[in-house]
């Protein structure tokens, strides 16, 4: 405790009542003893934060991407956190990042991610050597379940699933209290099941992947689409043309009552109930929270999700499984990034 003090981690808030002996000294976590440095390589851009010890956003900034080679990238990477570090008001605890694609989160290496055109790049080293602090990586998904069950789990079960579906879908898999990766760090690629036989060609080389189905590219085109049919569609509300609908403006539609596109979101929530219907069944996990872009639909894509799950799992184990969106928005994966720190460096959760 001394120790702790000494490092301004803790700080005596109090005095507890007598059992009997000497009343106890109460002590708490000091807020903003430490900063953490926390990335999330979005899919559009990229967004910085610095973050306390109890997940509050103290500052945040996004930074544009460059994208015409791995090297560009990169410095997008370092020019955002060379922002954000002189923002920090007190020691730096570590740099955490969720990114896409396959990463090794042991050794700190983005194995792949398509987007960013990278390839077994030492993401970890990098940092480190350059900022001389821990640094903490892991995939988005996987990232975004960390964040859920550190900042809203409230101890209710150790385990918990967290499925982020933007331009990719995937999973991030907590099980008694800890990520699971796999035993080659790809637990959670739910995007690249294959769905439909012959179906759309995926980026992974596959047709008919869950994430030709449901992605959020897929959905504004699909919306695309009936906008330009010429029917009657609530779009034109919410988009001054077919070409600047984006993903806001299908959920506004959908929530404004459009049937077409609300007959649409309920395929899509059928679809990735199909998906989730074998990981009920499989690992038996009871909590399932839907985040990333594509939750903006709330229940249009709960409700259907549900259904499916029901029709496809066993009884006994649907019942007992729920599904939710998350409530912490847009800056799941950065509350991850953080609590990627808090895990590596503090042993939480």
């Amino acid at each position: 405790m001394n120790e702790l003090t000494a490092d301004g981690l803790i700080a005596e808030v109090g005095v507890g009542l007598s059992k009997g002996g000497k009343p106890p000294i109460l002590v708490s976590i000091v807020h903003d003893a430490r900063c953490l440095i926390a990335i999330d390589l979005a899919e559009r851009e990229f967004r910085g934060a610095v973050i306390n010890l109890r997940g509050e956003i103290k500052h945040r900034l996004d930074g544009r991407v460059d994208r015409q080679s791995a090297e560009t990238v990169l410095s997008s990477v370092f020019g955002l956190v060379d922002r954000l570090i002189p923002l920090a008001e007190s020691p730096i605890l570590g740099i955490g990042i969720g990114t896409p694609g396959l990463v090794d989160s042991h050794r700190g290496v983005v194995r792949n991610a398509v987007n960013l055109g990278w390839d077994e790049i030492d993401l970890g080293h990098l940092l480190n050597q350059r900022y001389r602090v821990p640094v903490h990586i892991a995939n988005d998904s996987q990232a975004a379940a960390l964040a859920e069950f550190t900042f809203k789990g409230n101890g209710a079960s150790p385990n918990l699933i967290v499925i982020k579906m933007s331009r990719g879908i995937g999973a991030g898999i907590v099980l008694n209290r800890q990520l699971y990766y796999g035993d080659g760090f790809g637990a959670g690629e739910l995007g690249h099941v294959v769905l439909v036989e012959d179906g759309e060609l995926c980026r992974c080389g596959h047709r008919g992947c869950l994430e030709t189905l449901t992605g959020s590219e897929s959905i504004v085109r699909a919306a695309q689409k009936i906008a330009q049919s010429g029917g009657d569609s609530a779009l034109s509300r919410f988009a001054a043309s077919p070409d600047e609908i984006d993903i806001e403006a299908v959920s506004a539609a959908v929530a404004s009552g459009d049937p077409a596109l609300g007959s649409y979101i309920a395929e899509v929530g059928r679809y990735v109930g199909r998906a989730l219907a074998g990981m009920v069944g499989i690992l038996n996990v009871r909590r399932i929270v839907l985040a990333g872009s594509v939750a903006c639909f709330g229940r249009a894509l709960v409700e259907p999700i549900r259904r499916e799950i029901k029709r496809r799992a066993l009884p006994s184990l649907a019942e007992d499984t729920t599904v939710e969106t998350t409530t912490l928005g847009n800056d799941i994966v950065l509350l991850g990034a953080a609590a990627l720190i808090l895990n590596g460096e503090l042993g939480l959760p």
